[in-house]
């Protein structure tokens, strides 16, 4: 399964990248994640375990991420039911960054089963979290260069 979404986010590219690798932050903005601890960094390479709330049910969640500041942040993730890796990108445009976000997600169990419906709630849930990333980095951020 193949989600994309995009946001624009009024604040300069270095400050968005900064905001979305603060993944201590990310409950703040986020109904998504409930809790997100850093486990490991090593280099340009970031390991975060999460627990994450959907449709009033917890789940754990694993999440290494590649970064290549400020371009783009390559997400490989693992939660209960299904795995993806998402391609974020971040490009400068006259109004700030467009945040784009690509996602392959392989469902398993019952996630596959619901299909169309995981699909849909997939969807919603990321463009949540990217208006929630624009909120944020706007507010901590808010000059645009």
């Amino acid at each position: 399964m193949r989600i994309e979404q995009a946001q624009v986010v009024k604040a300069p590219r270095e400050q968005v990248f900064q905001a979305w690798t603060d993944s201590d932050a990310w409950p703040r903005f986020s109904g998504l994640f409930t809790r997100v601890t850093v486990a490991e960094r090593a280099g340009n390479t970031v390991h975060v375990d999460a627990e994450t709330k959907v449709m009033g049910r917890k789940a754990r969640r694993t999440e290494k991420h590649v970064l290549t500041p400020p371009e783009q942040v390559l997400v490989s993730g693992e939660t209960e039911g299904a795995t993806n890796t998402t391609v974020w990108k971040f490009e400068p445009i006259p109004e700030g960054t467009l945040v784009t976000a690509v996602v392959e997600a392989e469902l398993t169990g019952l996630t596959r089963v619901l299909g169309p419906f995981a699909k849909r709630k997939l969807q919603s849930l990321l463009r949540d979290w990217l208006r929630g990333l624009a909120k944020y980095s706007e507010a901590k951020y808010p000059s645009v260069g």
